[in-house]
This record gives C-alpha cells, structure tokens and sequence, in this order.
C-alpha cells in the first residue's frame, strides 16, 4: 500500500527512471550505469529548482526587494555549491568501470543539458538581475551574494574539469567537443558566446 509520502513525492514513478541500458546480465557494470544515471538525474532535479529561485531572485530585485532578492541568491548559492560536491559521488565510479559502459550513451553529453547551459549563462549574464551589476553598490547584501554565486559557478567548472580528467582524460567528449581543452576554455565568467556546455563526463 502506497503511503501519503510516496504519494505525495510520486516515488514509484521517479524511482522507475533509472533504466541502464545495460544488460542485467551484466550486475556489476548494471549497477555502475544506475549509479551514473541516479548522480546526473539527481543534479538535473538540484538544477531544476535553482533555475526556480533564480527567477524569484530577479523578480524581488525588479520589484525593489534587495533583501528578498539576496535570500533567494544565497538559496541559488547553497544549491550550486550543493551540486559541486555532488560531483564527488562521481569519484566512486572508477575509469575503467565507466570506460565499460560509456559506449552506451552514444552521442549524449552532460553538453546537452538545457538547465545547466541556461543556469550558468544566466548567471554569468551582466544584468541577471534586471540592471547592471556594476550599477549596484559594491558592499550592498545583493551584490555580495552575486559575487557568491558566480564564485560557486567556477568552483563547480574547476571541479568538474578535475573530474572529466580523471575519467577521460585527453579522449573526445562524448558531446563531440575537444573534451578537457574544451572545459578549460570555459572557466571564466562571463563565459563566451556558444560556450555554453555543461560537460564532458556524461
């Protein structure tokens, strides 16, 4: 008998979409795709909601509301930082455990992900919050949570790269970028036009 709680958090339906293509027979490398598939769905659902925060962000900033504005970014903040450290999980796949299974994906690349490359050009865009960011007093709680979230952005980039390096090292990505040059060219803000793409890990 489902209870309110599965219920209300719909667990059957998202507990059902971790489908590796893997073959069963295979229990090891199965396991090794599920795991790979619930860290980058798990990040994809953290993305989701601070796409949602960021929005009330730029919203309370237009309105007037700096402090309201400065809580939601702070909200966006803990959420990227939050999704740095996921990228830790990743450090318990091995190489060669992923190398198995990697052909799998095909052509799909964390590169593709549209909540990711909206996050972060948004993020790095001058007027996230309506109005230049130079416009705003340099020791104003708005601006010091803006600089706070961009910081956590290239944290995650550095992280990320570490992660791509280990895992693939020199290889193409999978999205049909250089792969590791590719990440290196990305870590700067405000990032440039058509350097978008979240990764080559996946």
């Amino acid at each position: 008998m489902e209870t309110p709680y599965a219920s209300y958090l719909r667990l059957p339906v998202l507990l059902e979409l971790q489908q590796p293509r893997t073959p069963a027979e295979r229990p090891a490398q199965w396991a090794d795709e599920h795991f790979f598939i619930t860290v980058h769905q798990s990040a994809e659902v953290l993305a989701s909601q601070a796409l949602v925060d960021l929005n009330r962000a730029a919203e309370h900033a237009q309105a007037g509301k700096e402090t309201q504005a400065a809580v939601a970014l702070r909200r966006v903040t803990a959420l990227v930082e939050i999704l740095e450290h996921h990228l830790t999980l990743l450090d318990h796949l091995e190489p060669d455990s992923f190398a198995s299974f990697r052909p799998l994906l095909e052509n799909a690349s964390g590169c593709q992900s549209s909540q990711f490359a909206d996050l972060f050009h948004r993020i790095a865009a001058a007027d996230l919050l309506g109005r230049p960011a130079d416009a705003l007093p340099a020791q104003q709680p708005l601006t010091t949570a803006l600089q706070a979230l961009r910081g956590a952005v290239i944290r995650w980039q550095t992280r990320h790269l570490l992660l791509v390096e280990r895992m693939i090292g020199d290889q193409p990505g999978t999205g049909g970028t250089s792969g590791l040059a590719h990440l290196r060219a990305r870590i700067d803000l405000p990032p440039r036009e058509g350097q978008r793409c979240r990764g080559e890990a996946s």
